[in-house]
């Protein structure tokens, strides 16, 4: 039974009148509105005991318990501190207008550590599968607000739909940063993934080193923006269009190969064995790359990754635009925008992107090598200020710490707007809705 003080019931009272010649089913609708209002606000605190209500005076200890808890239209927040979590997975499914949520309290910085430490035998991280199975879609969730370290892949999902992940700082994970098999309408904005990967396994075994990314995902309409994506082991993004439909492994077929993604104003840097983008397999369609920053990537092992800082794109891929980025390299990693020798069957197009001009000017990026405390927020004389698209009508509408784009007449390049004012979190991200496509 759910702990009913923690509800909000709605009922609407409706007085009768002789226009209302169906008393029964008036009825019956004010009892499904109120049914749809039956919702849950929730509380977790490190002060906590799960054997509490899970209200803000007795909130609950774990996240995972939260999780294991929310059905369609509750929402939960986490206070700070630090919480030990092993698996955290989401079962159950939200519904378009009563989504689960998972957030930070406001104003407040929640840390998940996992507590790995390179431990593969340990498989913890925030998972997202039905309970039904891998291959039964789940969506209507968005996870915000938290930094999530020590895992082995710090995101990963089984046929996610329409759901966000925003605002999440995800680093030091064994495997990948997110890892998706199956997506259908998956936001992930405005969070800073970085050092994921198995830095001591490539060490000792450089085949490993090309492996595990900054996120490695497939499916449909996937929109990446607003991040910072930085010295991952391998690629910064995975768009991994090698998946053909499998019934045993996908929801259905639109939610395997990878058509329709939109990689906008995201900032790319120091990506450690390979570049920042990989536009892989024949299924990959309809991609647009627009606005990024691609910085210094493939740092230390140019020979082996086509010398690319950029973009690596495969053969048979269609439909790939590639507009209005900054890339720029010194040479002490990959130099190359995107791969050279396009073999046959790629289709793409691309303009106004500008290629080792001038440095991207950060606040703190580094001398050809990633500084202790990164910064990669633009200064007064970055070329990447007011050299974007607006991209304002495909929801691009803030940047990485929510500032309004564009501040200075034009969107900036890369996850920064320069300028502006910070507005405190507003925790109600909608998903992307399905975008259609067209080369301009």
């Amino acid at each position: 039974m759910r702990y009913l003080p923690v509800r909000h019931v709605v009922f609407r009272v409706v007085r009768y009148t002789k226009e209302m010649r169906r008393p029964c089913l008036l009825l019956a609708l004010c009892f499904a509105s109120a049914r749809s209002a039956w919702t849950a606000t929730y509380y977790v605190a490190t002060t906590g005991n799960d054997a509490n209500p899970g209200t803000s005076a007795a909130p609950w200890k774990s996240v995972a318990k939260a999780v294991n808890t929310m059905v369609a239209g509750d929402t939960t927040y986490v206070r700070g501190g630090t919480y030990n979590e092993g698996l955290i997975t989401f079962k159950r499914s939200g519904t378009q207008a009563a989504p689960i949520k998972l957030l930070n309290a406001p104003g407040e910085s929640p840390v998940i550590d996992f507590g790995v430490n390179y431990d593969h035998t340990k498989v913890q991280r925030f998972q997202f599968q039905a309970a039904t199975g891998y291959n039964t879609p789940i969506g209507w969730i968005t996870l915000e607000g938290f930094e999530m370290k020590n895992g082995y892949d710090g995101i990963k999902y089984y046929n996610l739909h329409d759901s966000v992940i925003a605002r999440n700082t995800i680093h030091h994970h064994s495997s990948q940063g997110i890892k998706g098999n199956g997506s259908l309408r998956v936001t992930i904005d405005r969070n800073i993934i970085h050092s994921n990967g198995d830095f001591e396994l490539c060490a000792s075994t450089p085949a490993k080193c090309n492996l595990l990314h900054g996120i490695y995902i497939d499916g449909n309409y996937v929109t990446i923006t607003n991040n910072v994506i930085y010295n991952n082991l391998a690629m910064g993004i995975v768009q991994n269009g090698d998946s053909a439909y499998s019934s045993t492994g996908h929801a259905g077929p639109e939610y395997s190969g990878a058509s329709n993604w939109f990689i906008a104003n995201n900032t790319f840097a120091y990506q450690a064995y390979r570049g920042a983008i990989s536009v892989w397999g024949n299924r990959c369609r309809d991609t647009r790359i627009e606005n990024n920053i691609f910085y210094e990537n493939c740092q230390r092992a140019a020979g082996k990754c086509g010398n690319v800082n950029g973009i690596h794109i495969n053969s048979g891929v269609s439909g790939i635009s590639i507009r209005n980025n900054i890339a720029y390299a010194s040479g002490s990693g990959g130099l190359l925008f995107f791969t050279p020798g396009l073999t046959e069957g790629v289709q793409y197009t691309q303009s106004g992107n500008i290629v080792n001009v001038s440095n991207p000017a950060f606040v703190n990026g580094g001398n050809n090598a990633l500084p202790a405390s990164p910064d990669f927020r633009l200064t007064a004389q970055s070329p990447a200020i007011n050299r974007g698209l607006n991209l304002y009508g495909d929801g691009v509408r803030t940047d990485l710490i929510g500032v309004a784009r564009p501040q200075t007449g034009s969107f900036e390049v890369g996850a920064y707007e320069y300028g502006g004012s910070t507005p405190p979190p507003t925790n109600n991200l909608a998903p992307a809705k399905p975008r259609g496509f067209r080369l301009q």
